[in-house]
């Protein structure tokens, strides 16, 4: 899941952005209303999270430009403002939820689940290919019902890869979706998580394929 964060404290985004990537979600952070509105492909993104005060243009101008473009990706109102009205109007714009500074981080991430459980882009409880299962709710991993433990990156991985079971998905998607745009990326990092999920897969039914010249297939390896 790529989430777009848009919050001019720097020390918050910073922090909240850590945690977020914790719980195995990719964050692009921008400082800017203006910036996260024409600077950034918007359709990329499963949940954006606004605060209200921003620099150039306020977070209750962006949402509307938002949702008069006719995205439909859940945002989250984070911001320091408790007012009734403000919150109202948060809500009539075009938000889907509003949270208060400060907050439990374990709140946060309870609502942007729910959030994305609902959003149009997460209409199933559950993803499965064969013995694989991807869990909406809990956004955990298992094969024939028992966990896989996975790191930050193998999980963006193969969360992709599930999503387009079947079909084949070049290096460029694969990065694309594992990593944000501030971090470091080297595509030999493919081939090194590519290598470690093929490990933990070995002994199931399930095998990543290379493509040569494409990018890699999550498919069957044997009929279960």
């Amino acid at each position: 899941m790529r989430l777009l964060l848009v919050e001019d404290n720097a020390t918050l985004s910073e922090w909240l952005a850590k945690l977020l990537r914790s719980e195995h979600y990719v964050v692009d952070c921008v400082a800017d209303g203006a910036v996260a509105l024409d600077g950034m492909d918007l359709a990329n993104y499963d949940l954006a999270i606004i605060d209200l005060g921003l620099p150039t243009m306020s977070g209750q101008d962006l949402i509307r430009r938002i949702r008069a473009r006719g995205l439909a990706m859940p945002v989250m109102i984070l911001t320091a403002e408790d007012r009734l009205s403000t919150r109202v109007e948060g809500l009539n714009i075009g938000a889907d939820d509003y949270m208060t500074k400060p907050f439990e981080i374990e709140e946060l991430d309870a609502r942007l689940k729910a959030l994305l459980r609902r959003s149009r882009l997460s209409m199933v409880q559950e993803l499965r290919f064969g013995p694989l299962a991807y869990s909406m709710t809990t956004r955990n991993f298992s094969i024939d019902g028992e966990p896989l433990a996975v790191s930050q990156r193998e999980h963006a991985l193969l969360e992709i890869l599930l999503r387009h079971s079947g079909a084949t998905i070049s290096k460029e998607i694969l990065l694309e979706g594992m990593y944000g745009m501030d971090d470091e990326v080297s595509p030999a990092t493919i081939e090194v998580n590519i290598h470690r999920l093929r490990k933990k897969l070995e002994k199931t039914a399930l095998s990543i394929e290379t493509v040569r010249g494409l990018g890699y297939l999550l498919r069957l390896a044997r009929p279960i």
